[in-house]
């Protein structure tokens, strides 16, 4: 995916680019869609991977930890695993791996559900209320320190046009998936022997 791309100067531009021969090479793409989606991913990647780093310094937890306790934390009703991994943007088996050290960690406990013997229902122990109540306010403290490069309103437009983007994903994902691929002219750069095109046969 990153293949043409590379990143700015060390010290200088922190975002990924792509190559100056990016149009020869990928015919029918746009470098700048391309540079827009690149720079989304690495920024994504970049801000969940601080929020790891603070959750591991802080409690010796993964952010994905974190963020079931959040889950548990702010249920108003009573909240099943399958729920907290839909939540969480999850599969089910990583949700009962996070439940399962949590529940080692005695951050949480699991109970059967009110209604539904054969369920189970999920509550925050006093200890995971406490770290949570640590972790929440310490991560919107962080998120108001690495959004203060941008002004108020740049902010707005950025939540604007993450959800056209954010929309336009959701739209794509209700559909038929496409097979990957297309036409690709490799450079020389890349030393090959030859120029392939699309996926015939090379020559």
């Amino acid at each position: 995916m990153a293949g043409a791309a590379r990143s700015g100067a060390p010290g200088g531009d922190p975002s990924m680019h792509v190559e100056p021969d990016f149009d020869e090479e990928f015919p029918g793409a746009d470098a700048l869609s391309v540079e827009c989606y690149l720079n989304i991913l690495r920024a994504g990647d970049r801000l969940l991977a601080e929020i790891n780093r603070r959750a591991k310094a802080s409690f010796d937890l993964s952010a994905s930890a974190c963020a079931v306790l959040a889950i548990v934390d702010g249920a108003t009703e009573p909240i099943t695993p399958s729920l907290i991994a839909e939540r969480a943007i999850v599969s089910s088996a990583s949700a009962t791996s996070v439940l399962d050290t949590l529940e080692k960690r005695e951050l949480l406990v699991r109970r059967p559900h009110p209604d539904d013997r054969r369920k189970l229902v999920i509550d925050l122990t006093d200890a995971g209320r406490a770290v949570i109540d640590q972790f929440l306010p310490g991560v919107h403290m962080f998120e108001t320190r690495l959004m203060s490069v941008l002004t108020p309103s740049e902010r707005a437009q950025l939540i604007r046009l993450l959800s056209k983007v954010q929309a336009s994903a959701a739209i794509i994902a209700g559909e038929a998936p496409e097979p990957l691929g297309g036409v690709r002219n490799v450079p020389a750069r890349l030393g090959r022997k030859s120029i392939r095109k699309g996926v015939g046969p090379t020559k």
